[in-house]
């Protein structure tokens, strides 16, 4: 049964039954048994600390305890030691109670001998292992190792008593793993499960010894941590979990970027039981996770309002689908160099009973993330394409834009949805429908998303990032995605005119554009005096509330026929430039020729430039400017000074190049290709300088009032 000597402990107070059990074992022939002795249970302790002590043979008669209270103590304080209670009393109530407080036997002197000590004792061990691997099953996670939700409440449940007795606080944290789910459709429930086992090695790590770490079901972890001493410790605390935990992490292979949402509740300040602290931490992490909002939400007591809100607001909405009473508005979107009506953008609206007419920031955020959104966006399809429909039967050819969730995306079953639809429709073309999905959404958590918006694309569904500029869109990324348009964020072109840094993200993303053969659209077009700026830039379209708001249908056909009456003339009509809209409009045109002559120069190293191609090295558009406007209005300004000689300095570097090129120097080519590009910097920099010197000085020249 044993390969091994088993170091048992007898305590007895009676010399001449300690005498009995050692002839008991010698008798047995029992030689894998090695006895120790003792008559106390204070000493017995100081014992068991000491050496490995297999089991422990206990007379319940014992000076210093007495009774069941005896075998009490030494279970909670060693409760992995096997016990065998000997009593001289043959009392079967006694031995119910002994077996239910956890000995692994009961036995009555005189009534055995050394075959029956002998085999209770080996027993009452491997009974005891196995105890303890049902009870580890009992209170673990088999996947994980960790303890699971059953042990995480009654160890909540001493950790609190603990806590009230000394006057301490504790905090409960629960973590959610942001979009696990897309781990399992991507890569399997196999490379979901490591990641599991992961996140749960790395918990562990990163927590105190006092801590406790639990799976509490699928991707949700909780954590005990005690002793805090305020908000800011913990806050610490879980800091560094996140640090630990928010890291790309590789799974046979593949790399996962992880992170976490993670509701806060702490003791006694939210509740004064395990069930409340669990149900507030929860309602914390709902709200981090369901608004995207602060990695780390501690629970108080507004969010009860806001959550009863929410769901309220959520009830409302599923009735207002099933009531028809969503619409859509139409908002334009044109070509700014011919005035010509390219196509709309669909944009959802609730027609509230009460409330009237409600914008998507009244409702969007309360049901992102759950199945209304994919309801709503199946409708906002449906509707659009039957508008579009019925626009084409009168021989009106628009574009429609209309925003895609990734909820929906995600359904496996998207792809064939959208192709019957398309299909009780075959008078109107694919292309005229294009989906936008937000670029927040194209670079994290979906890794298949290039493969499902190849589909769409295949079937002739156009497709656009929006809000592009706001996200972290890796080039590569967008090298592979089949996009055919970029919708500049509206933050970018509102104030364009006023920030010099909101320019050149917008001239970088129209070279991105050009780069990738993609086509741009900046929104928020608020002011005509953009038009100008974005021409040069070379961004055609545009949407905005200077163009058109968003209408409903019949609003959007009046709008087009006084839009078709003037040619868009009248709005569109470039103002006579100031000066500093002149210093402005020259950055966009020096900015947008350096980045023709880098693509060019790249062009070059594989394939043989046109004559045309090549005068664009020794023409650069503000050389005209420079001569004239420029040298009369700012010729005297030191900025206006350094930024003609850092202009002449580059169209040297450019000619430079064109002669790199015709001599196949591959190498000359990127020198100074990399000198264009860090002139870049010094030009904005020396642009904005001119600028606010100009205005400085047209602000003295202005004569005084009298």
């Amino acid at each position: 049964m044993v390969d091994r000597t088993l170091k048992v402990l007898l305590v007895e107070d009676n010399p001449g039954d300690v005498l009995l059990v050692k002839e008991m074992l010698h008798s047995a022939g029992e030689h894998r048994i090695e006895l120790g002795y003792t008559n106390r249970i204070s000493t017995a302790r100081e014992i068991l600390e000491g050496t490995g002590i297999d089991a422990l043979l206990l007379d319940l008669g014992l000076p210093d305890v007495n009774g069941l209270d005896t075998l009490e103590k030494i279970r909670r304080i060693y409760p992995d030691l096997p016990i065998v209670v000997l009593s001289s009393l043959e009392d079967e109530e006694m031995a119910v109670s002994a077996l239910q407080i956890g000995a692994q036997d009961f036995l009555v002197k005189g009534t055995i001998n050394g075959h029956l000590l002998t085999r209770a004792l080996f027993y009452a061990i491997k009974r005891k292992e196995l105890d303890s691997r049902l009870l580890f099953m009992a209170n673990h996670d088999s996947l994980t190792g960790l303890y699971n939700r059953k042990f995480f409440h009654e160890q909540l449940n001493r950790s609190i008593a603990i806590s009230s007795k000394h006057t301490r606080k504790l905090a409960v944290l629960l973590i959610d793993l942001a979009n696990f789910r897309g781990v399992n459709d991507t890569f399997g429930q196999a490379v979901g499960d490591q990641l599991l086992a992961e996140v749960a090695r790395r918990l562990q790590q990163g927590v105190r010894k006092s801590d406790t770490v639990a799976r509490m079901g699928g991707d949700e972890f909780g954590l005990i941590l005690e002793p805090v001493h305020d908000e800011v410790h913990v806050s610490e605390l879980a800091k560094k979990i996140r640090e630990n935990l928010c890291r790309v992490h590789t799974i046979e292979g593949n790399e996962i970027d992880l992170d976490l949402a993670v509701g806060i509740s702490l003791f006694p300040s939210d509740g004064p039981t395990a069930g409340d602290l669990v149900r507030k931490a929860g309602r914390a992490l709902q709200l981090s996770r369901e608004t995207g909002g602060l990695p780390l939400q501690y629970y108080d007591l507004s969010m009860e309002e806001t959550l009863k809100i929410r769901k309220e607001l959520r009830s409302e909405f599923s009735r207002a689908l099933k009531n028809h009473e969503l619409v859509l508005h139409y908002q334009p979107i044109v070509n700014l160099r011919t005035h010509s009506l390219w196509g709309v953008e669909a944009l959802v609206r609730w027609n509230h009973p009460e409330r009237g007419l409600l914008f998507p920031g009244a409702f969007l955020p309360q049901i992102m993330g759950t199945e209304l959104i994919v309801s709503m966006g199946d409708w906002v399809l449906r509707e659009a394409l039957s508008q579009l429909f019925r626009w084409t039967n009168k021989g009106i050819t628009l574009s429609m834009s209309v925003n895609v969730d990734l909820l929906q995306l995600r359904k496996p079953d998207f792809v064939s949805r959208l192709t019957k639809l398309l299909e009780r429709y075959p008078s109107i073309p694919p292309r005229l429908l294009e989906l936008e999905i937000l670029e927040t959404s194209t670079a994290e958590d979906f890794p298949n998303l290039p493969e499902i918006l190849s589909d769409i694309h295949d079937r002739g569904v156009r497709l656009a990032i929006d809000d592009f500029g706001t996200g972290y869109s890796s080039l590569a990324y967008l090298k592979h995605l089949p996009v055919d348009t970029l919708k500049i964020d509206q933050g970018f072109v509102i104030g364009m005119r006023n920030n010099r840094e909101n320019l050149a993200i917008i001239e970088s993303i129209v070279s991105l554009s050009r780069i990738f053969g993609r086509g741009v659209v900046a929104e928020g077009m608020e002011e005509m005096e953009y038009a100008p700026l974005l021409i040069k830039l070379g961004c055609d379209h545009a949407q905005g509330y200077a163009i058109g708001r968003p209408m409903p249908a019949e609003g959007f056909m009046e709008w087009r026929r006084e839009w078709l009456a003037n040619d868009g003339s009248e709005k569109l009509l470039p103002l006579p430039p100031v000066n500093e809209l002149s210093i402005l409009s020259t950055q966009v045109e020096h900015f947008a020729w350096i980045q023709h002559v880098l693509s060019l120069v790249q062009k070059a190293s594989s394939t043989a430039l046109s004559s045309t191609e090549e005068k664009v090295f020794s023409s650069p558009p503000a050389q005209e400017w420079y001569l004239k406007e420029g040298r009369a209005h700012y010729g005297s300004i030191p900025a206006f000074q350094e930024l003609d000689s850092l202009h002449r300095e580059s169209q040297e570097i450019a000619r430079e190049m064109l002669r790199f090129i015709h001599e196949r120097n591959i190498e000359g080519m990127r020198y100074d290709s990399r000198r264009l590009l860090l002139s870049k910097d010094t030009l904005l920099a020396l642009y904005g300088t001119l600028q606010k010197d100009a205005l400085f000085r047209s602000i003295l020249d202005k004569p005084e009032c009298s």
